[in-house]
């Protein structure tokens, strides 16, 4: 009787947790759509070409399809850990959250998209709201992997935190980009000739945020928390789920590699390079911390003197 009254107490808890997942998807999705727009963050307006003689919505399809997927991911990391990670949290709560951050999303993104004053080259407001219904399963996918498996959600959430903290931080660091990521700027010339520090519009207009903060942030915080289990092997693996991830965001809409004036044709082989990156420093730091644990295991069985 008692293991058939747990039984009915976790089948209870499925509908209200797969409530509490949509909502929170909705509500985070809804805040970085809304916040992204009134920081002009996701500009529906950005000129390209030799002359700058079309719109090009390549940057903001792209933001449309990140913002639902690391909705639909933080959503369902949350609702796991407060509902004490049940077993079963791994098949309910990613499709919640999918619903959740689509459903509001999609029609948010489809008004600024139609009321923007110029349609974008080969775009449209339709293209939009698929990319991110599009972009909300990617998350939904990326989440069940990590509920599924401990180190590839310490790395997606690593990731995911720390490409959203530059996201929406941008309005205060575009003059003045962080200097730990050489890849977000630029050494150039004022109109006075004085030489200044500027992002780069190829390479941070885009969701990669640069390249090596993530990767190396993701792939260390993955690698750590593998290792100090005895699962290094995991945790290397574990180094490139972050940017597989952007991968797939990118691969939702056309990188434009055979196209020399495309915004996206740069941001896009960041996105593929990060993943060998990623591999490569969750490995090494996985080394290195099991090389540790060992040491100090064998120091702490050593009689002492």
């Amino acid at each position: 009787m008692a293991a058939m009254s747990l039984k009915d107490e976790r089948v209870n808890r499925r509908p209200a947790a797969s409530a509490v997942c949509a909502l929170l998807a909705a509500a985070l999705a809804a805040a970085q759509v809304l916040a992204a727009d009134r920081l002009g963050i996701n500009p529906w307006t950005t000129r390209a070409g030799p002359f700058d003689e079309y719109v090009d919505w390549d940057h903001a399809v792209t933001r449309s399809t990140w913002y639902p997927a690391a909705s639909a991911l933080l959503a369902a990391a949350i609702t796991y850990r407060v509902f004490r990670r049940a077993p079963w949290s791994w098949r309910w709560l990613p499709p919640a959250a999918w619903l959740g951050s689509s459903l509001i999303a999609a029609p948010l993104l489809y008004g600024l998209a139609s009321a923007a004053p110029e349609h974008g080259l080969n775009s449209s407001p339709s293209e939009v709201a698929w990319a991110t219904i599009v972009g909300g399963a990617a998350g939904a996918a990326a989440a069940m992997a990590a509920l599924r498996h401990r180190e590839a959600g310490v790395g997606l959430m690593a990731y995911t935190l720390w490409i959203s903290l530059l996201e929406f931080t941008r309005p205060w660091w575009w003059d003045r980009p962080p200097a730990f990521d050489p890849l977000l700027t630029e050494a150039v010339l004022s109109d006075d000739g004085r030489p200044v520090v500027t992002a780069l519009l190829r390479k941070a207009g885009g969701i990669t945020a640069g390249l090596i903060g993530p990767v190396l942030i993701s792939g260390v915080v993955a690698a750590w928390a593998a290792a100090r289990r005895g699962r290094w092997r995991s945790g290397a693996l574990a180094g490139t789920a972050g940017p597989l991830l952007l991968c797939a965001v990118y691969l939702t809409i056309d990188p434009g590699l055979s196209d020399q004036e495309s915004l996206q044709s740069t941001l896009w082989t960041y996105a593929v390079v990060a993943v060998p990156i990623g591999l490569g420093v969750s490995t090494i730091t996985g080394i290195v911390v099991a090389r540790i644990v060992a040491a100090r295991k064998r120091t702490a069985g050593s009689p002492a003197v």
